[in-house]
């Protein structure tokens, strides 16, 4: 089964293009729905079945602080600067590693798993 996947607008073109070529099922919010609200983002990756994958740490306040209800799991990186061919190692090994039902912080020290 092919892991899906949601990337939210700030999450760079090339790594999407570069996941999809790996074999990933992936949605661009950038191309899907551009300008929808951070609710409606996860509103859209719960109804498709997709773990979320952003830089923007709004939506684990949205699930945690506002009990949004979450898709199946949320990938939150923090990295910058963001350097592409670094964000994809990073983005592949973090995949293989993270199970459904998990926010995940990801950080060039590691991956910080919190249950949803």
């Amino acid at each position: 089964m092919t892991l899906r996947l949601l990337a939210d607008e700030n999450f760079p073109l090339p790594v999407i293009r570069s996941l999809i070529d790996a074999g990933y099922d992936v949605l661009s919010i950038a191309k899907v729905s551009p300008g929808i609200n951070d609710r409606a983002v996860l509103s859209f990756a719960r109804e498709t079945g997709r773990s979320l994958l952003t830089f923007d740490v709004d939506f684990g306040d949205l699930v945690f602080s506002h009990g949004v209800e979450p898709p199946t799991a949320i990938l939150y990186f923090r990295l910058h600067p963001i350097i592409a061919e670094e964000l994809l190692a990073i983005t592949l090994c973090a995949l293989n590693e993270i199970q459904p039902g998990y926010f995940a912080v990801i950080s060039r020290e590691g991956i910080r798993l919190r249950k949803l």
